[in-house]
């Protein structure tokens, strides 16, 4: 009879163990899901952003004549200007 009683509180100290574990795992899980959805989220919208950046780069390479673009390049990459033109540089916010 005493046998039988340990044996019966083993199993039931066992089986609230294992479920304990599985809980916690799940909980773990959803967690760890959650996260690769938002990270998911985020890769989507990154590769939408580049899809819009790829088509207007089609769309310029497509008319390589477009001085428009190539004033605009001039303008804020390598800092030039049109003759006549004045620049106005705002220092306060430095």
């Amino acid at each position: 009879m005493r046998r039988t009683r340990k044996v019966h509180i083993a199993v039931k100290i066992f089986v609230f163990a294992f479920a304990v574990y599985a809980a916690f795992t799940l909980v773990s899980l959803q967690l760890q899901i959650r996260e690769k959805e938002k990270q998911l989220e985020e890769l989507q919208a990154r590769i939408d952003q580049q899809r819009i950046e790829n088509r207007q780069i089609e769309d310029i390479l497509e008319d390589p004549d477009d001085t428009q673009y190539i004033a605009e390049i001039a303008r804020e990459k390598l800092g030039y200007i049109a003759p006549g033109e004045r620049v106005f540089v705002d220092i306060s916010s430095k």
